[in-house]
């Protein structure tokens, strides 16, 4: 089953280099393939992130807080710069009570997913052993 659901994400993150490109050559750049690329464009920051989990120099306990605080920045950073380019202002409080919620919940759900699916269980587990 874990294999299952790692092999599901994995494929999902590698279509999406492969559809997006084919959305491009069939219908051009719309508004809707615009904010994907800036999200994809953002998902690479997140997946740039993880190196956090390898700094020896950081110690374990810091390195989720440190890497969820990255990633909220990453997302409010994309957010506020594609509200305010898309709508020529920005309500930063209500961007940020839609925002801060919804990141919460997914970066809950892939965090369990990580650790209990992905790479990041091997390091949680072998770190807290050494340190």
């Amino acid at each position: 089953m874990k294999k299952t659901f790692r092999n599901i994400f994995l494929t999902v993150g590698l279509g999406t280099l492969i559809f997006v490109p084919m959305i491009i050559i069939d219908n051009g750049f719309n508004k809707t393939i615009i904010s994907v690329l800036i999200w994809l464009g953002a998902s690479i920051l997140y997946g740039l992130s993880f190196s956090i989990f390898d700094m020896e120099k950081i110690k374990q306990i810091f390195r989720i807080p440190l890497h969820f605080i990255t990633c909220f920045a990453i997302t409010l950073a994309v957010r506020t710069g594609y509200s305010f380019f898309k709508n020529g202002s920005l309500h930063f409080k209500k961007l940020l009570i839609i925002t801060l919620p919804i990141f919460i919940a997914i970066y809950i759900l892939l965090f369990l997913y990580m650790k209990h699916f992905g790479d990041l269980s091997f390091k949680i587990k072998t770190e807290s052993k050494d340190e």
